[in-house]
């Protein structure tokens, strides 16, 4: 398929605008062509990407000298961005690092709680390009609590982080794909097709469930389960009650990685679907689904991967905890200590008010480590001795048992509520179940 663009898109393709606006182009003319779009849209919401993200792909690349030479133009980015992942190649928390005693896997040399890297890693000279050009490092998955500026309902937006992009289109009502990039970002144009179509945005499957759904574990499981049932369809869920903005999180992160759900709707909860006739848009559903108790404990059982109730640590935060659920912990574990390592992840922009508020002196007391910036899973590896971990989240338990300890296999998984979690870290014994 022939891409049509305008005047001046020619015009960065030919190259009259500049070596990197030439590359941008270029890689968004052949998504466009992969995804069967006949256009670019200009984008009027914001942008999220994977940072640095100079490598667009093993074809598309942008060097730091053209950085420099953005910056020395004062060129920036079209649309407000953001930067949605720790800075570090090796993935190291940004705050808290310190009690980070593990090695990366990919690079056995690379202690994540080494000062001397950690100093010379925050000093890249990327970043400070990135910045420049308008880039907000906030560094997290869940941007969308941070960025301070969120897209209005329509606008067209570019994010890239799975869990955020079901949070733009059905949470937010804002329009994008799962395409956040610095060409995106840059250039303030993306391939016009699916989400960013009205049609593709209407529900396709009418899932059901026998069960209210109203607490956090069952968001979680619910969201997982409903990916794994429609994949990239575009579900309406009935039969749960209203998510608070954890739960939504919860949701938003779990559908993405049972499926790849990109947009969904909660009739009387999301905005563009106010009745159920809304969110199919009049039409009848392809077919409908229950998600019912079985499917649940199904889905529970499958994110439960351990064959001991032993636990060597506990991990809260992903997607990265906010300020609210921070406190709620803090509550939680006032007077008492921990037994066994228990870490707790958090965005790098609400690390500071953490820090003010007291509650990271208060976790710290009770044993535990505020971080900020970083993802368990990604880091590649897990403290020395750790066979088995305990997390509150489905996307958390889905990935981590990808990480392998020194001794070899994969590591054991307990999933289940955050107070179960925190029962774990006080006991090191796991006594979660599905009720």
């Amino acid at each position: 398929m022939t891409v049509k663009l305008t005047d001046e898109e020619k015009r960065m393709l030919d190259g009259e605008c500049g070596s990197v606006r030439r590359t941008c182009m270029a890689y968004l003319v052949e998504m466009a062509e992969i995804a069967g779009a006949e256009r670019l849209i200009d984008l009027d919401g914001t942008g999220d990407m994977h940072t640095p993200g100079l490598s667009l792909s093993p074809f598309y690349e942008i060097t730091e000298d053209e950085l420099r030479e953005l910056v020395e133009n004062k060129d920036y980015f079209k649309i407000p961005t953001f930067a949605d992942k720790s800075p570090f190649p090796e993935n190291s928390p940004i705050d808290g690092w310190e009690k980070c005693n593990v090695c990366n896997m990919r690079r056995a040399d690379c202690r994540l709680d080494d000062p001397e890297y950690h100093k010379k890693a925050m000093k890249e000279e990327t970043y400070e390009l990135l910045r420049k050009l308008g880039v907000m490092t906030s560094h997290s998955c869940a941007n969308y609590l941070t960025m301070g500026y969120l897209p209005s309902i329509g606008q067209h937006c570019s994010w890239f982080e799975s869990s955020q992009i079901p949070y733009c289109n059905a949470v937010l009502g804002a329009r994008t794909n799962f395409d956040g990039s610095f060409a995106t970002c840059f250039l303030g144009k993306a391939p016009y097709y699916c989400m960013h179509l009205t049609e593709n945005r209407l529900g396709t499957v009418l899932i059901k469930t026998d069960r209210l759904i109203q607490t956090d574990l069952e968001w979680d499981v619910f969201g997982y389960a409903v990916g794994a049932e429609v994949r990239t369809a575009v579900p309406v869920l009935t039969g749960t009650a209203k998510p608070t903005t954890t739960q939504f999180q919860k949701l938003n992160s779990a559908i993405h990685t049972g499926g790849a759900v990109s947009m969904y709707h909660i009739p009387g909860s999301t905005p563009e679907a106010p009745t159920l006739e809304h969110a199919f848009g009049g039409r009848k559903p392809a077919r409908e689904a229950l998600i019912g108790e079985k499917e649940l404990r199904a889905a529970y059982e499958y994110l439960n991967y351990h064959d001991s109730d032993e636990v060597d640590m506990v991990y809260l935060g992903c997607p990265h905890l906010n300020l609210v659920d921070i406190m709620k912990t803090v509550r939680k574990l006032e007077g008492k200590r921990v037994k066994i390592p228990m870490w707790v992840m958090t965005n790098h922009w609400v690390y500071p008010a953490a820090l003010e508020m007291g509650y990271v002196k208060a976790l710290a007391d009770c044993g535990v480590t505020l971080m900020s910036g970083a993802c368990f899973a990604a880091m590649g590896a897990v403290p020395e001795g750790v066979r088995s971990i305990a997390v509150d989240t489905a996307k958390q338990a889905n990935y981590v048992t990808g990480c392998y300890p020194e001794a070899g296999g994969h590591l054991q998984v307990c999933y289940g509520t955050t107070d179960e979690c925190i029962d774990a870290a006080l006991t090191g014994r796991w006594r979660g179940e599905w009720r």
